[in-house]
């Protein structure tokens, strides 16, 4: 049966640098973060994001990070892969766990997830999840 975790997070570190600069067009950006969930998944995240920023209203990423945390009183690791466009009509958001990742007492999770901000501007993370 699926069930849904709900953490807030909060970003440790975020790095960034342009890794191509073309000469017409917005230059794609490598982000590194690391974050600290708080909630029902609890923990830490490593990610690294691939984005392309146009302006202050506009941008896309695709990220893999891989998350150290407590689930349902289960220990282990596991990674998910999201990814997320902004500033258009139709925002899209996608995040999945990555199959057969988890570890040690979460080996076998599955599931979808989302990233994102409530309307107080409070970061959450959400992950419906199947663990056997």
């Amino acid at each position: 049966m699926t069930q849904r975790a709900n953490s807030r997070w909060e970003t440790a570190s975020w790095e960034e640098s342009n890794y191509f600069e073309p000469a017409d067009g917005p230059p794609l950006i490598r982000v590194d973060v690391k974050r600290a969930f708080q909630g029902d998944v609890e923990g830490t995240g490593e990610a690294i994001l691939l984005c392309c920023r146009p302006d202050e209203k506009s941008a896309g990423y695709v990220a893999t990070e891989h998350v150290v945390a407590t689930l349902a009183g289960r220990s282990g690791t596991f990674v998910v892969q999201h990814a997320a466009s902004m500033g258009g009509d139709d925002p899209q958001t996608i995040g999945f766990v990555v199959p057969n990742s988890g570890t040690g007492g979460l080996t076998g999770l599955s599931g979808s997830c989302s990233f994102g901000h409530d309307e107080e501007g409070s970061a959450y993370f959400r992950l419906d999840y199947d663990l056997p």
